[in-house]
């Protein structure tokens, strides 16, 4: 049987708590671990009050659901036995969309059945994602060696849809959050996590691994085999394969190439593949460089704010941390929009 959509990431968009990290996660189970981090840190009173976070689920067949989750100290404490506090905001969401959405009087019978159907196909795949406490895919993939192009696992759900570009900028934050950011000769501005021989093989097998799930689904959207994709993903592979070094530890002597140019253009070619060149939201924003502001605390406690110009928020954060020397507790991001800063 076709295993259903999953979710590929969890956007925390911003939250009145300043311990809740406006970022991505690569899954419900993760976010949820964020969140309850953040509100064991900064709790709410009993008193009364709420904390509002806006979030953005997307799953791999490009489905979304934006929301916002009023978090009370009440809903912290049930949240446990729940699942999580994004979990258990959807379930009651999708409860009401599925059965109380027929009594909507401010909807039309096309809305009121929309959002019915919505409910129960929400319910559907919460199911189907992992509880808290039992993150996905940070385990069974090999850090020891490279495996061979189109190797695949059943008990695995990595994939790079639906937005590749946004899918590999996570997985560097994820790397350049553990390995101090620096700067190359290349692409000056542009600083890339300084991953070691036993990083690189597990990232480039995280991303030999999505890609053998996605050439069906790619097939299935585009009619096309791709299988040129599969040539010069090879080709990155067996390159990374002749430059590591046997010592697992140290810093891999092509860190910049793989994350500059290996990785991005891989991205790239599926990002085409799906939308045709220059299409996509991200793509056809490439070159924009905006004004970002981000507030943090430092290492030893202190709010901070810099201001960086970047095409998107990743860009942003890894020039903060380059700049700073150390990767950013984030506690705020706004991007100016003409004369108004908006939160990111």
């Amino acid at each position: 049987m076709t295993p259903g959509p999953r979710i590929a990431r969890v956007q925390i968009q911003w939250s009145e708590n300043g311990a809740v990290p406006a970022r991505a996660f690569p899954s419900l189970a993760a976010a949820d671990a964020a969140l309850a981090a953040a509100f064991a840190a900064r709790p709410k009173s009993d008193s009364g009050g709420y904390s509002k976070t806006a979030f953005e689920v997307v799953w791999t067949d490009g489905e979304r659901h934006e929301g916002r989750a009023d978090v009370r100290a009440v809903d912290v404490r049930t949240a446990p036995e729940a699942g999580g506090i994004l979990r258990q905001h959807l379930r009651i969401v999708a409860t009401w969309f599925r059965d109380k959405s027929d009594t909507a009087s401010w909807w039309s019978p096309e809305e009121r059945a929309r959002y019915k159907a919505w409910g129960a196909e929400l319910l559907r795949r919460l199911d189907a994602e992992p509880a808290l406490g039992a993150p996905r895919n940070l385990h069974h993939i090999p850090e020891d060696h490279l495996l061979p192009i189109g190797t695949t696992s059943d008990d695995l759900t990595l994939t790079l849809l639906p937005d590749p570009i946004g899918a590999v900028a996570e997985m560097e934050a994820h790397f350049a959050a553990i390995r101090p950011p620096v700067d190359g000769w290349s692409r000056p501005g542009r600083p890339f996590p300084r991953t070691t021989n036993r990083d690189v093989r597990y990232a480039t097998n995280w991303l030999s691994l999505a890609l053998a799930a996605d050439m069906s689904r790619l097939r299935n959207v585009t009619g096309q085999p791709h299988g040129i994709l599969w040539d010069r993903w090879r080709k990155i592979v067996e390159y990374v394969r002749v430059h590591l070094a046997p010592d697992a530890d140290e810093p891999y002597r092509e860190n910049e190439t793989f994350w500059t140019h290996h990785v991005p253009y891989l991205a790239q070619q599926i990002s085409i593949a799906l939308h045709g060149a220059g299409a996509g939201p991200r793509n056809s924003a490439a070159a924009e460089r905006v004004q970002w502001k981000i507030r943090y605390r430092g290492p030893r406690g202190g709010e901070h704010v810099t201001h960086h110009l970047a095409p998107d928020y990743l860009t942003a954060l890894q020039s903060a941390a380059f700049s700073l020397g150390f990767w950013p507790e984030v506690q705020s991001v706004h991007r100016l929009d003409g004369d108004t800063w908006r939160a990111a």
